[in-house]
């Protein structure tokens, strides 16, 4: 609600400077130029930060319209107070003396919301951890959903030694070790990997590829555990059963075939059909040979491709599941989840890279100076060899695409919980931070509204993980984790890419000092191509 209580706002700044708390700012040439940013001292009309005195502990945006993402109603002309990382005060906006001891930024003609959350990542298993995080958060990503873990990182995470010392988004829920035929082949061994990863600190339980039998077992000891379920739908596992079963979240539709199989009208004989082909090989096998590797390495990054090239069946089927496709199956899928609260994660930049992968659009994206040389080499020679697949085969996959953007939408319409995230790190052709705005494009080409795009990386994030009253849209006594906007959000995706500033936990990041930010992340690139790689 929005009042007019100057008094508060006058007492919140008081607040900071009787408690002359000092900025620290690390060493380092990145944290240096945060602090150039931080303390210079330009006028407010041309500049994102006023001159601010050191013990500064408030900051105060004012004339700036807050974006409700309940339902889009927009509040111009608020003051909003942030005082010890949490918004303290929304009021009207009136001048606030200019001795004070606040930091002051005029937000005037833009848009305030809260900082997206990228729900489906993998900054923590890739090199250059803490440009990966940083590079996030310069495009206004301030919570990631980590898609994939292990011992060590839930180990260094109880040490306090996961998350490195740079800005950095939250990190929002990390798992254990992937359930995959290597540790969870029988349903006893799916049950015992469930029982250790709760035992080391797990937040979830992601899955990839277990058998059936493996798959139901493992999701009812997380259940019993208390742990969510979330990934992949295995070969042979239908989305239905799954969400029955209490799967909380299935991500990339499925994966694979993944739910077009629940939608066809041929799903007995195609469950047959699968039923009755050979296990497609791992990829978390062990490879020896520079081929073989490669080979691995591809699989991994684009398993559709792997598919494809490999098993000559999954063009031919996956040809059938577009001509069987239907539309009341897949409204009954809709409530399914709706019924049983099984949230999907479409990640639709990955489906399209994967289905698209030698697309120019992607060899010549201008962001690809912010990613490793050796995934620049990963992902030309993904493109390569999906080159070599026929012309049929590809029409086949583009197909598959539009169909499960067609499926999106249909379940926006319907109502299903969907989140946004992008798969940063697990794929082809996508760079930190910026492949979640790829996935906003592509959310509102499949005919989401711009405000359910908003909601769906913003307000659904925090009711995914029951944070309403501290996350997820801009109120008091919420989290100060925002972005400003140059346009309103609502009218159109495109404006959620026009970012002006980025608020961290307070921390006020200006369009200056996010250029910045990415421009050191190149020059680490070029300095240390290799990086250091989390397990």
């Amino acid at each position: 609600m929005i009042e007019d209580p100057k008094l508060s706002v006058r007492r919140a700044v008081e607040r900071s400077f009787v408690r002359s708390h000092c900025v620290r700012f690390r060493s380092g040439s990145m944290h240096l130029i945060i602090a150039t940013f931080l303390m210079g001292g330009q006028s407010m009309g041309s500049a994102a930060f006023a001159q601010t005195s050191p013990t500064a502990r408030v900051l105060v945006l004012s004339n700036v319209t807050i974006v409700d993402t309940h339902d889009g109603k927009l509040t111009p002309g608020a003051t909003i107070v942030i005082e010890g990382g949490k918004i303290t005060n929304i009021a009207r906006s009136w001048k606030i003396d200019a001795a004070t001891n606040a930091q002051h930024i005029d937000g005037k003609g833009r848009f305030v919301v809260p900082g997206f959350w990228d729900m489906h990542a993998h900054p923590f298993n890739n090199a250059n951890l803490a440009d990966n995080l940083t590079l996030m958060l310069t495009y206004g990503i301030t919570g990631v959903r980590q898609m994939a873990g292990s011992p060590q990182l839930l180990e260094e995470r109880k040490e306090g030694k996961l998350i490195p010392s740079t800005p950095a988004p939250e990190l929002l829920a990390l798992p254990g070790d992937l359930l995959l035929p290597t540790n969870a082949g029988t349903p006893e061994a799916a049950v015992a990997e469930v029982q250790k990863q709760k035992k080391e600190g797990a937040d979830f339980i992601k899955t990839i590829q277990v058998a059936p039998d493996a798959f139901f077992a493992s999701l009812a000891e997380a259940t019993r555990q208390g742990l969510p379920y979330e990934g992949h739908l295995s070969p042979g596992v239908s989305a239905t059963k799954a969400s029955e079963a209490g799967m909380r979240a299935i991500e990339h539709l499925g994966a694979g075939e993944g739910i077009l199989v629940d939608c066809s009208s041929d799903e007995a004989a195609i469950r047959q059909a699968i039923a009755s082909q050979p296990a497609r090989p791992s990829t978390a096998q062990a490879a020896s040979g520079a081929a073989a590797i490669l080979n691995q390495k591809i699989g991994l990054a684009s398993p559709v491709l792997a598919s494809s090239l490999s098993d000559p069946n999954y063009i031919p089927q996956t040809h059938h599941l577009i001509d069987t496709y239907s539309e009341a199956k897949s409204r009954a899928l809709a409530q399914t989840f709706i019924d049983h609260q099984t949230w999907q994660t479409p990640t639709l930049i990955r489906l399209r890279t994967a289905a698209f992968a030698d697309d120019p659009f992607y060899s010549s994206n201008p962001d690809l100076h912010y990613a490793s040389p050796e995934s620049l080499q990963l992902w030309q020679a993904v493109a390569e060899r999906y080159s070599s697949l026929t012309p049929e085969a590809q029409a086949t996959l583009h197909s598959a695409f539009a169909l499960q953007m067609k499926i999106t939408r249909l379940f926006d319409e319907a109502g299903v919980q969907m989140l946004a995230g992008s798969d940063c790190g697990g794929s082809v052709w996508e760079v930190f931070g910026a492949s979640l705005h790829q996935e906003f494009d592509l959310l509102a080409q499949a005919g989401l509204s711009p405000l359910k795009v908003l909601q769906m990386t913003t307000l659904n994030g925090a009711k995914f993980y029951n944070r309403q009253a501290t996350a997820g849209s801009v109120e008091e006594g919420k989290e100060a984790n925002l972005v400003l906007l140059d346009g309103n959000p609502v009218e159109t995706v495109q404006n959620l890419h026009k970012i002006y500033a980025v608020i961290r936990g307070g921390n006020f990041y200006s369009t200056d000092a996010l250029k910045a930010l990415k421009q050191q992340v190149a020059e680490n690139l070029k300095s240390n191509p290799a990086g250091s790689k989390k397990p």
